[in-house]
């Protein structure tokens, strides 16, 4: 079952000064998504996983009126256009759920902020951008994640 709902994408960014990663939050209404659990047993152990299905439609409300790029354009800006925009790349992070922060946060912290509001912090492993093609009602991002 698709669930409609808030998200709140974290676009990792590496800070040279800090040298470490850090995410900015962009906030996207209107986002659907889809959790399957699954389980493997082998070797006399079980493992169960969660898997999720976002799709982020073209005409979604997104926080500030930001823009969606690229993520090599997005890795080229500096902090302000960064600010001014959000993409998607393997290794953000996508909390459901609307999250307000007061600027870039580091990865416990969002960590935190998962648990605080004791909901999935889902890792983004695959995505697709489905917007150049297509009506206007079916143009969306693809995003799948554990």
């Amino acid at each position: 079952m698709y669930v409609q709902t808030a998200i709140t994408v974290f676009n990792k960014r590496l800070n040279a000064a800090q040298r470490r990663d850090l995410f900015y939050p962009t906030v996207i209404s209107s986002a659907s998504y889809y959790s399957a659990r699954g389980s493997s047993s082998g070797n006399g152990s079980r493992q169960e996983s969660n898997s999720y299905k976002i799709r982020i439609p073209a005409g979604a409300t997104i926080q500030d009126g930001r823009a969606y790029t690229g993520r090599e354009a997005y890795k080229a800006m500096d902090e302000q256009a960064a600010r001014r925009h959000w993409t998607l790349q393997a290794g953000d992070f996508i909390l459901l759920g609307a999250v307000t922060t007061d600027g870039p946060i580091d990865e416990q912290a969002a960590k935190q902020l998962a648990q605080d509001s004791r909901t999935a912090l889902i890792v983004v492993k695959d995505y697709s951008d489905n917007t150049i093609r297509g009506s206007t009602a079916v143009r969306h991002w693809r995003v799948g994640g554990v």
